[in-house]
C-alpha cells in the first residue's frame, strides 16, 4: 500500500480540473461548427465539476475520508447549467467519481 500524500493528490485533482476547463473552453468555439462537440463538452464539463470539487479539501487528509466523500458525491445531484445534456453530464460525472473510488480502494 502506498503512503497517503494529501498534497500530491490535491495537486493531481487541480491539474485534472484545469485540463478539463481548458478543453471545455477550446471545444466551446467548435460547437457552432459541429454539434458532435456537445458530447465532448459535457464529458469534460463533468470532469471539471468532479476534480474542481476535490482539490484542496479537508477530506483529502485520509483515504477513508476521501472515499466517504466520493460515495456521498454519487448520491448528490448537480445541475450543470453549462452542459448540453444533463443525463450525459450525470453519466460522465458518475464515471469519473466511480473511477476515483476504484482507484483509491485498490491502493
Amino acid at each position: 500500500m502506498k503512503e497517503w500524500d494529501r498534497d500530491r493528490i490535491s495537486e493531481f485533482y487541480l491539474r485534472q480540473a484545469q485540463e478539463a476547463e481548458r478543453y471545455c473552453n477550446e471545444v466551446r468555439g467548435k460547437i457552432k461548427r459541429t454539434f458532435s462537440y456537445e458530447a465532448v463538452f459535457d464529458e469534460h464539463m463533468a470532469k471539471f465539476y468532479v476534480y474542481n470539487y476535490l482539490h484542496g479539501r479537508t477530506f483529502l487528509e485520509s483515504r477513508e475520508s476521501l472515499l466517504e466523500e466520493l460515495n456521498e458525491m454519487l448520491s448528490q445531484k448537480v445541475a450543470a447549467a453549462d452542459c448540453f445534456d444533463q443525463e450525459r453530464f450525470d453519466l460522465w460525472r458518475n464515471n469519473y467519481i466511480n473511477y476515483e473510488i476504484k482507484k483509491h480502494e485498490s491502493t
